[in-house]
């Protein structure tokens, strides 16, 4: 009697083991699903606050030349959470560097001595995070200019207002990818694992 008692409470125990394990798992990949969303939205609202600063001060000079990640911060248009010890280096959400430098408006390059925009770029990015900021509506905000976003394994600063006709470079206007980009056509840029590459470019 007392065998089969001991034994049903092993096959028990057994049973609530792989439940709990089930759980835990399920537990895990939800938890990491919210924190990777958390640090997507931590990386919208840090740009955000960084291209409203710097349009702000910009709105004032006539260029943006010597723009850097130096002098952003000492224009405090960076997030307290994105500086680092180290002078000039910025860290985003998902522990990639965020680099910031001064632009031009087009593609030649003409206005040279005098850059009328800026890009701000993000690296170090998930896949998921990639498409998710790809595929935002960005250009929703009345408080800054935005004349194009590229993402990828290696997004190139150098979008400027023409907007190239390119499936890993959304403008709102003149480019065969639009704002907010298509969800398939982000998913097929950001075709680059978890080392991918969001430039914002803005005037």
């Amino acid at each position: 009697m007392k065998s089969n008692q001991s034994g049903r409470s092993m096959l028990e125990m057994l049973g609530v083991l792989s439940i709990i394990g089930v759980l835990s798992a399920g537990g895990i990949a939800g938890y990491t699903k919210m924190m990777e969303r958390q640090k997507i939205n931590a990386t919208m609202q840090q740009i955000n606050i960084i291209a409203a600063k710097i349009s702000s001060v910009g709105s004032m000079a006539n260029s943006y030349g010597g723009l850097n990640n130096e002098s952003a911060t000492k224009l405090n248009a960076i997030p307290y959470e994105a500086l680092t010890e180290t002078s000039g280096t910025l860290v985003n959400p998902f522990g990639g560097s965020i680099e910031i430098v001064g632009s031009f408006l087009l593609e030649d390059k003409s206005d040279v001595e005098h850059p009328q925009a800026y890009a701000i770029k993000y690296s170090g990015l998930s896949q998921e995070a990639c498409i998710s900021l790809a595929s935002s509506a960005w250009n929703k905000s009345r408080q800054v200019a935005l004349l194009g976003i590229g993402v990828g394994a290696d997004a190139d600063l150098s979008i400027y207002q023409g907007c190239p006709g390119t499936s890993s470079v959304a403008c709102p206007e003149g480019s065969t990818t639009s704002l907010p980009m298509d969800i398939s056509k982000a998913r097929a840029a950001c075709n680059c694992q978890n080392n991918c590459v969001l430039v914002m470019k803005y005037f």
